[in-house]
């Protein structure tokens, strides 16, 4: 049974938490320093410390006898990026017999990635029976799932020193998405499992052909290409040509593991957060040239991505890399033998690491091997890799994490 916290603690709470404003505190704080004029009388400062009790005093008398009767409902956008702020719009229906007046939004125990940055928006009334909308924005500081706690909409008059009120919005989710800078070329490798992988344009399994015209008849060729309509229009014998158009299915695989090194932490996370706006970057541009990613690896786990009506493939990646972290383990060795079925119809990998070492050139060439083309990237600025890139190695490519977090990085 989860013991309850004593009394003065839970109402500590609730007055520095929600009762008091901001001035509200500062207020309290003015009641406190001025108590010492209670010793005597004779001190002229005992004044200050009646005066703000008795305006506290009606100021609490007030608010409860006004405190506003709300009915209240809330829409939030489900995702964001980081760096970007989101509305979200709260409905108010004063149901009491007075106007509502300084209604406002607060949220209590906000994560410190998010941030609401016009907390000190108000609705100055609300008429008896009518609606109102009140909106609120939210700034996310860092990726990730994060859960919004419950928020009260609460009145502040008299004199917006303390809150009246108890309807509260329920809790929300709010996905906060990696930002990037869209790639304005990346170069393909070929891969020996399909020699017409810049043909494709059918994100569906299997093979489609693309209808592109007629042409005249060439005597040999199989009759049910005959377009019978088109050779009475024109009178002489015309066939339909199509295309056959071949799927490219590709994989991006981010390596996530970095050891633990408080020394370089910083440094570390940077080269993270350039990392995943890489991949988020490259599954852009496969997106944008209708390319689909069937096979996503992020650190310790493997998505295999299809397509719906509620999510594309961008989108389920996008997804995945907002709740990406570093992992202390080295997986990518272990991993192999259990992907190696997922990779079987993957044309194309691109491979996003942190560092380059004997476990990350193994894999790269194993994947190599099946005959499927690898294009590896870096994410290093050169000074702390744990071997050295080959120079013959065309396919592997260092990246600055700085000139990816910059925007500077437009063609790979």
């Amino acid at each position: 049974m989860k013991r309850r916290a004593p009394f003065m603690l839970r109402m500590t709470k609730f007055l520095v938490g929600f009762k008091l404003t901001p001035i509200g505190r500062i207020a309290v704080l003015g009641i406190f320093l001025s108590a010492v004029g209670g010793v005597t009388v004779e001190i002229p400062i005992y004044q200050i410390f009646c005066g703000f009790i008795c305006l506290f005093g009606i100021i609490e008398a007030t608010g409860i006898a006004l405190r506003p009767k709300l009915e209240v409902s809330a829409w939030l956008p489900e995702k964001t990026t980081i760096g970007e702020t989101v509305t979200g719009y709260v409905n108010i229906i004063n149901q009491g017999w007075f106007p509502a007046c300084d209604i406002m939004c607060a949220f209590f125990g906000m994560p410190k990635e998010l941030k609401h940055t016009d907390a000190d928006s108000v609705i100055h009334s609300i008429p008896r029976g009518e609606k109102a909308t009140l909106p609120f924005t939210i700034r996310a500081k860092h990726r990730g799932e994060f859960i919004l706690p419950e928020a009260r909409i609460h009145s502040t008059f008299p004199f917006n020193l303390m809150r009246f009120g108890k309807a509260k919005i329920p809790e929300c989710g709010l996905r906060v998405l990696p930002t990037f800078s869209p790639l304005e070329l990346l170069e393909l490798p070929f891969s020996h499992k399909s020699q017409n992988i810049g043909m494709t344009a059918d994100t569906r399994a299997g093979n489609s052909p693309e209808y592109l015209g007629n042409r005249d008849y060439v005597p040999g060729e199989p009759a049910r290409r005959l377009d019978f309509k088109a050779w009475a229009r024109v009178g002489r014998p015309v066939v339909r040509e199509f295309q056959e158009e071949f799927n490219s299915e590709v994989a991006i695989v981010l390596d996530t593991h970095r050891p633990w090194n408080l020394r370089h932490r910083k440094r570390d996370h940077r080269k993270l957060e350039a990392s995943v706006s890489l991949a988020a970057a490259i599954a852009h541009h496969l997106d944008q040239r209708s390319i689909p990613i069937e096979t996503f690896l992020a650190g310790e786990e493997l998505h295999l991505l299809q397509s719906s009506a509620e999510a594309t493939h961008f989108e389920s990646v996008m997804d995945v890399l907002s709740e990406v972290e570093f992992t202390p383990t080295d997986q990518l060795p272990q991993l192999l033998p259990m992907i190696s079925e997922a990779f079987e119809s993957v044309t194309i990998t691109f491979c996003v690491f942190i560092d380059w070492n004997e476990n990350r050139e193994r894999f790269t060439r194993e994947i190599a091997e099946s005959g499927c083309a690898v294009k590896v990237f870096v994410v290093n600025d050169g000074r702390q890799l744990s071997m050295p890139i080959p120079d013959d190695e065309s396919n592997i490519n260092l990246v600055d994490p700085q000139a990816i977090l910059s925007g500077e990085v437009r063609e790979l």
